[in-house]
């Protein structure tokens, strides 16, 4: 049996061990690009940003996924208004955390934010998938993004985006199945020596087509 259950019922600084994780695998290289130092990994950046409150990363900004009580899935799904907030949330974070080294992750952020982009107007972005390996293959991922959609309490005039990596034909294939399209192809430069941004393709959903 399969249970969904939201954020507030479930997800606190506590989940940082089982859902962070998730979060990583979502997009290992980008999170490597953006957030490892010679001094830090993206993971132990994740893990504090995880447990504060209001920015990207945070655990009241995710949905968890459970199967026989265990978290085996995590996802976050956030409008333009929310989003306009966490500038200014991880960035505080970034600089609490980073210190005097904080500048070329900002940079970093930043350059990633032109490729993979943030909702605007009436988008309502989806993000941060992740299932657990055992996990995958099972239908799960198509599950948790349409608890994602429902969960969003989206007006019928809005669209949901996301963000997909050109390395992950799985995951592509597996939207396309459930109807978004690509509208644009992001090209990517990007890379260090922690990691890289892939091409990404920004796919839509609007609302009004979205499953049943």
């Amino acid at each position: 049996m399969i249970y969904l259950v939201t954020r507030h019922s479930l997800l606190n600084y506590s989940d940082v061990d089982e859902v962070v994780p998730l979060i990583y695998s979502s997009g290992p290289d980008a999170f490597s690009f953006v957030f490892t130092s010679n001094k830090t990994s993206a993971i132990e950046f994740l893990n504090y940003a995880f447990q504060q409150e209001g920015g990207e990363f945070s655990y009241d900004n995710h949905y968890a996924l459970l199967v026989h009580g265990k978290i085996v899935g995590a996802g976050s799904v956030f409008d333009s208004k929310r989003a306009k907030g966490f500038a200014i949330r991880d960035g505080f974070n970034i600089l609490k955390y980073y210190g005097i080294k904080s500048l070329p992750v900002l940079i970093n952020g930043l350059n990633t934010e032109k490729v993979i982009k943030v909702p605007l107007g009436n988008e309502i972005c989806i993000g941060h998938l992740g299932i657990t390996s055992d996990f995958r293959g099972k239908g799960l991922g198509s599950k948790l993004v349409e608890f994602l959609m429902k969960e969003s309490k989206a007006q019928p005039t809005d669209v949901f985006v996301l963000d997909v990596s050109e390395e992950n034909p799985r995951a592509k294939a597996l939207y396309d199945r459930m109807g978004f399209e690509v509208r644009k192809h992001e090209i990517s430069t990007l890379k260090n020596s922690h990691g890289h941004v892939p091409n990404h393709f920004r796919m839509e959903l609007e609302v009004n087509k979205q499953p049943i």
